[in-house]
Order: C-alpha cells, then sequence, then structure tokens
C-alpha cells in the first residue's frame, strides 16, 4: 500500500475513532448511488472494518436508462462482493409535484426516508460519503445565504443515526482510492450543468478561490471544526438557559431577557422546536428576541407556534386548540396541549405548614363537600360564564380574559373544571363562589398542573 492510500485511510479512520461514529458490531446503510464516493465509502466499510454492511440504493426516476445503468452498475457490484442491497424505486418528479418541493429537496427527503427504515435498530447508522469537497462547497453556499454560526459549521459528521466518514477527505482522494482498488463508478452528468447552484460552485467558485489558496480545503476544514466547538458551547449555554427559565406556564421573561443575544436567540429556537414547530428563520428568532426585551407583544413563528409575553411570562402555544372535555379520574390526566392535570383529595392540616397555604387554598383548591357529580376537565366554549369566589358577580370568560389581559392565543389553553353544570375552578382565577373552600373546611380537592418532565416534583400551578 502507497503512502497516498494510508494517508487516506488514516485520515477516514481518524474521523470514526474522533466521533464514535460506529457501535461496536453495529450494523451500517450505506447510501450507494455507484458514484466515486459513495463506492469508495461502501468498500471502505465492508473491507476495512467489521461492521455488518447493508447498501441502500435510490432510482429516483429522473434520469431514464441512465439511472436504471446506474442501478445494474452498484447491483453488478455488490453481486461481486457478497454485499446485500436494498433498492428503492421512487417518482421524485411526481412526489415533488404533490408536496410542492423542488426536485432537489424532494430527492433528498426520499432519500433519507428510505434509510431511517431500514435503520430499524437503535445501534444501526446510516453512513453517506459527503467529502470535504462537499463541505467546502457546502460552507460556500451558506455563505452566500447569509448563514450564521452554525451554517458556516457545514456538514456535521455525526446528526443523529446519519454519520459522514469521508469529511476530511477530498474527492480527488476519492478518486485514488477508487484506482488503487480498481473500484468502477458511474458520473452523474448533472454534475456539470451549471444550471445547478452547487455545480456552480463546484466547478467556478471553489477552482478560483483555490488559485487564490491551494490549502482551501484544508483551511476550511479547519474553520468548520473551530466553528463548530464553538456552537457546541453556546447551544449548552443556551440548553442551561431554557431549563432555568421554564415555569409550569411558559418561560420567565426575565431570566431570558437578562441572556447574551448568542445564547437568547439559540435559547428561543429551542423553545420553539420544543413546541413541535419548524426550523425558525433568522428573522422569526431576532424578532422573538426583541419581544422578550421589551416585555411585551406576541408573533406567528412557523409550525404554527405562536409566542407572545405577557407579564413576566413569554407563553408559547401551538394554533388554536379545539373545543375539548376529558373526565376527571383517580389518575393524572394528559391535556391536549400536553401538560398533565390531577386532582387530589388533601385534608387543611395538610398545608398548614407550608409557605403557600394561603395562596393554594384560593387559587387551587375547591371545597370537597360541593362535589356530587363527575367531574371534566376542558377548555373554553362560546357563551362560557364563571363566578369568580368573593367578586359577588358572574361574567362571561370572554369579558373576564379582556379584563385580565390574557393573550388570546392563550385562552383555548387555560384549564377548566366543571360538574356538568358550571365551572367549578379556571385556571389562573381560581375557585367558582359556590366551590370556594370555607374557612371551616377540614377536606378540600388539590388541583395541580404541571409540565411532563416536572412530573418529578409535580409543581402546584399557583398563578401568582
Amino acid at each position: 500500500m502507497n503512502e497516498e492510500m494510508q494517508q487516506i485511510l488514516g485520515q477516514i479512520k481518524g474521523v470514526i475513532a474522533e466521533f464514535g461514529l460506529f457501535p461496536p458490531q453495529g450494523r451500517v446503510i450505506v447510501g450507494l448511488s455507484g458514484g466515486a464516493d459513495s463506492m469508495a465509502l461502501t468498500h471502505f466499510l465492508v473491507y476495512h472494518t467489521d461492521l455488518q454492511v447493508l447498501a441502500a440504493h435510490v432510482n429516483h426516476g429522473l434520469r431514464g436508462s441512465a439511472a436504471d445503468q446506474d442501478e445494474e452498475v452498484v447491483r453488478r457490484w455488490c453481486e461481486e462482493n457478497g454485499i446485500p442491497l436494498r433498492v428503492l424505486h421512487a417518482d421524485v418528479k411526481q412526489q415533488a409535484r404533490e408536496r410542492n418541493l423542488g426536485l432537489e429537496e424532494c430527492g433528498r427527503e426520499v432519500r433519507y426516508a428510505f434509510f431511517q427504515e431500514l435503520a430499524d435498530r437503535e445501534t444501526d447508522r446510516i453512513a453517506t460519503a459527503h467529502t470535504l469537497s462537499d463541505q467546502v462547497e457546502t460552507v460556500l453556499l451558506h455563505l452566500t445565504r447569509g448563514a450564521g454560526l452554525r451554517g458556516l459549521c457545514g456538514i456535521p459528521p455525526v446528526r443523529g443515526k446519519i454519520v459522514r466518514p469521508f469529511l476530511r477527505v477530498t474527492r480527488e482522494q476519492v478518486e485514488a482510492y477508487c484506482r488503487f482498488y480498481h473500484l468502477p463508478y458511474v458520473t452523474d452528468q448533472t454534475n456539470a450543468d451549471r444550471g445547478f447552484a452547487r455545480n456552480r460552485v463546484r466547478l467556478d467558485v471553489a477552482p478560483a478561490l483555490k488559485a487564490v489558496n491551494p490549502a482551501l480545503e484544508r483551511e476550511i476544514a479547519g474553520m468548520t471544526a473551530r466553528l463548530a466547538r464553538d456552537e457546541a458551547y453556546l447551544q449548552e449555554e443556551a440548553q442551561r438557559a431554557v431549563e432555568r427559565a421554564k415555569t409550569p406556564n411558559g418561560y420567565s421573561r426575565t431570566e431570558l431577557a437578562a441572556l447574551p443575544t448568542a445564547i437568547l436567540v439559540r435559547a428561543l429556537e429551542r423553545i420553539l422546536r420544543r413546541a413541535g414547530g419548524a426550523q425558525p428563520e433568522g428573522i422569526h428568532l431576532e424578532q422573538a428576541a426583541a419581544m422578550v426585551r421589551v416585555g411585551r407583544g406576541s408573533l406567528s413563528a412557523p409550525g404554527g407556534i405562536q409566542l407572545a409575553v405577557q407579564g413576566n411570562t413569554l407563553f408559547v402555544a401551538q394554533k388554536p386548540l379545539p373545543p375539548w372535555s376529558l373526565p376527571v379520574t383517580g389518575k393524572t390526566t394528559r391535556l391536549p396541549d400536553g401538560r398533565m392535570a390531577a386532582l387530589r383529595k388533601i385534608h387543611k392540616k395538610d398545608l398548614e405548614n407550608q409557605n403557600k397555604f394561603k395562596n393554594l387554598l384560593f387559587h387551587n383548591c375547591i371545597n370537597y363537600d360541593t362535589i356530587t357529580s363527575k367531574l371534566f376537565f376542558r377548555n373554553r366554549r362560546e357563551g362560557d360564564c364563571f363566578r369568580p369566589a368573593k367578586r359577588g358577580v358572574s361574567k362571561s370568560l370572554k369579558k373576564l380574559f379582556n379584563e385580565a389581559k390574557i393573550e388570546p392565543l392563550l385562552r383555548d389553553r387555560i384549564l377548566l373544571l366543571e360538574d356538568g353544570k358550571e365551572i367549578l375552578w379556571m385556571e389562573g382565577f381560581g375557585p367558582s363562589e359556590r366551590a370556594r373552600v370555607p374557612k371551616d373546611a377540614e377536606q378540600m380537592l388539590l388541583i395541580t398542573v404541571w409540565e411532563p418532565e416536572e412530573a418529578a416534583d409535580q409543581r402546584v400551578s399557583d398563578n401568582s
């Protein structure tokens, strides 16, 4: 084996060891298109590791007979080398129309969905043949789109089950690997089509920059490694900030507002993703950060997520909830917004030694003796009215919400407790006049509401 090949193998094995790409005795699904990169990767995994390898090829149905010829090359080579192969035929053009996606984006989604389907075991990994040359092209493309720090980190070596062992070898080194081991490979003719932005970067921009600095690829590799290290630290700080700011009903605005902007925008991104939203754009994060700083406002983010600042709380909600009702059982009830709620019979003496006794008594307890029928948790309905304890007047929920300045997006998530006849308790407003706990009561029902991750301590929603 010559010195060049020893260097290439060393670079690949270095990435595998540094990032722990493969569990011991694991299985790897390798994306095998038939190009030089994927043929070299598959050969390496089969002949230079002890991994169980399954090759996966996708015929996108876009290039007619050329795509069929690529598939045939892959099938023949896998058969000759005893490599198990799975092939997917997909009409990407049709799927792109149906899903309103570009061909390239749709093709990528189809491929990765296929790979994920095959990688059905916990220790399975999906290996793709992205090279250092691909990394350079990706970083340059991100740069033209105004990417931030994470975008300039380029392609990560690991993302979930997806691993990329070739990120430190160039396309030229891959072709040298194929020559050394006499590997057949196909060339996609669309790679020369300058109608694609990536091809223009590959064919025109990268060579021009390499003329300025022949070590461009090595320098980009060093830059992405340094930026990835910095980004990882910022993300860790953002995660800690999110946990510190979490409250039973949202997030502490003052806790978030005290963060440096670099941490705040990353914390807000985590909050949005945790709520089930799509990947937010930079403009949404900047607007959300400004809203947190000034202490007021609301906005809509991708994925139907709504943000609103009210008082000292940043509220996060999905699109409006339809009317719902759930019977209260002796067990915990999971609410449609993801929170947990429960009722527990307690004795007055159980609360007397707690600092929040009076607050709990007023806000979160109802008189046990008033319960004569089955109870239900639900959200608001058109025409709902409520008679808060000690106010001497019954008002519509709409009027109560307006008076309390409750953001409209939060109103469907205000938890109500009813007995089939009237509302006995309302989150943030306390018990009704009929259900309030008299001073001489000895037992009562305590209502607790908490987020799933807080189930260990079952925080009381005291709404103070």
